[in-house]
């Protein structure tokens, strides 16, 4: 009887250190002395109160139970499981955190903020170029190490597509920048009427590069076949901002007005957790039609998503 008095005191002494938002409850005064019979069940079903959201996990004194030391049991109320060590019982009940996301579970519509990032290279397919160009240099090569992608979105809606929480759809505003940098650092683009010419410099640069900046919508479909895995498959559609031609050292920034101002796009990626890998690819054209220059870009690298 010490020894099990010694060990209750013990294991008190620990769940007070270990669970620091517990809330003790210490009974006053005893009741009248019941009959034996009535005593055995209330030891073998110690009176549980009721609890709040306030107090997930609560730690009280009660009337001692049988002869075991530990013992762990059901208190009838969902996800709560009452321990009993020595004459305390401590109530574990779900955290905040767990009910909230169960809430969320629920919602068949979510806002999406900063969401997938992606971080790669940019590489031109299908270069052609116009009669205009015949006797030109291949203007378009470019250094792929050098040529890169960014891209995120930055404001979109995700919407549940199913019941079990496994699959969803989003839509969103997608941006973007693309640099293309350019392999022979002694020209540069510029327009000439409607067309997109190279042009001889004075000296060469230390680079030379295509950039331009897009904005549209996004239309994506992610799938979580097992957990923290997600395939995602996606339509773009791009609006230009800008284009420019650049060149550093000497430095000099131009614009130029020959892409095109529309273009649509596939895309697809695989993560686990908030890493992964994508690919975009838009069949249409970078520059207009009357620019004399035909080409598709291909875009693939990192992605974050949060």
């Amino acid at each position: 009887m010490k020894r099990n008095t010694l060990l209750s005191a013990f294991a008190a002494a620990v769940l007070f250190g270990s669970a620091a938002h517990a809330q003790l409850y210490t009974d006053t005064s005893k009741s009248e002395k019941q009959p034996a019979s009535q005593t055995a069940t209330d030891s073998r079903t110690p009176a549980i109160t009721e609890r709040t959201d306030a107090s997930l996990d609560t730690l009280r004194r009660i009337d001692p139970s049988d002869s075991e030391v530990i013992r762990l049991h059901e208190t009838g109320e969902s996800g709560s499981m009452l321990l009993e060590i020595g004459g305390f019982g401590l109530t574990l009940g779900r955290s905040y955190e767990a009910r909230t996301w169960d809430k969320l579970k629920k919602r068949r519509f979510a806002l999406t903020v900063a969401s997938d990032i992606e971080l790669g290279f940019t590489s031109l397919t299908g270069v052609k170029y116009g009669h205009h160009h015949e006797g030109t240099p291949d203007f378009l090569d470019q250094t792929l190490s050098s040529s890169f992608h960014f891209g995120f979105t930055p404001i979109g809606i995700l919407m549940r597509a199913g019941k079990k929480n496994h699959s969803h759809f989003q839509l969103g505003m997608q941006y973007s920048v693309d640099n293309i940098r350019l392999s022979n650092p002694t020209y540069t683009v510029r327009n000439a009427d409607r067309l997109l010419v190279p042009v001889a410099l004075d000296e060469p640069a230390k680079k030379s590069k295509l950039r331009y900046t897009t904005l549209g919508l996004v239309l994506r479909y992610n799938w979580r076949p097992v957990d923290k895995l997600r395939i995602s498959v996606s339509t773009h559609y791009d609006f230009l901002m800008n284009s420019y031609a650049i060149t550093k050292k000497p430095k000099e920034k131009t614009t130029l007005s020959g892409f095109a101002p529309f273009r649509f796009g596939v895309g697809t990626s695989i993560s686990y957790r908030y890493v992964g890998f994508f690919v975009r690819y838009s069949p249409s054209s970078l520059f207009r039609s009357s620019s004399g220059l035909e080409a598709q870009t291909l875009s693939y690298g990192f992605t974050l998503h949060f």
